[in-house]
């Protein structure tokens, strides 16, 4: 007969007290969803390595990230997706028409706490790490997470 193993919340509902209660939202979370997309129509402007790109409204603290999705119709830009606090806290760096879902994401599961002011972690951010987007391109991009 196979053995059943239970995962760490599963052990801690299955024996529930006031003292191990979750944070709301690990189960049974609603799911939110922020979109954004931006389009570069002219040659001024256009984001090169260093530069930033705000995605998002600012996510709420104690948010919980859990999963990103990016894409653009240009081949020739690297950007890092993280927040001020940390830079590639979600991915560290890749072409972003190759990257239609970020399955591997390295921030999964991050709460957003907002615990330094001067480099907020709810605004995720995008980081132009090499090459120079083109006139025309458009990148679209959706951040999942739970608050409760």
């Amino acid at each position: 007969m196979a053995t059943t193993y239970k995962a760490d919340n599963k052990t801690i509902i299955d024996a529930i007290t006031p003292a191990t209660i979750l944070d709301p939202g690990t189960v049974g979370g609603n799911v939110r969803v922020m979109t954004d997309y931006v389009a570069f129509a002219t040659a001024t402007g256009l984001p090169t390595t260093g530069d930033i790109i705000e995605v998002c409204g600012e996510l709420p603290v104690g948010a919980r990230v859990l999963d990103i999705m990016i894409w653009s119709n240009d081949a020739t830009v690297t950007f890092t997706v993280g927040d001020y606090e940390d830079v590639d806290r979600y991915h560290a760096g890749t072409t972003a028409n190759t990257l239609a879902h970020m399955a591997a994401i390295a921030g999964f599961n991050y709460e957003v706490d907002m615990t330094t002011t001067s480099t907020p972690d709810n605004q995720i951010i995008l980081t132009a790490a090499g090459g120079t987007i083109t006139t025309g391109k458009v990148i679209w991009f959706n951040v999942f997470y739970t608050v409760e």
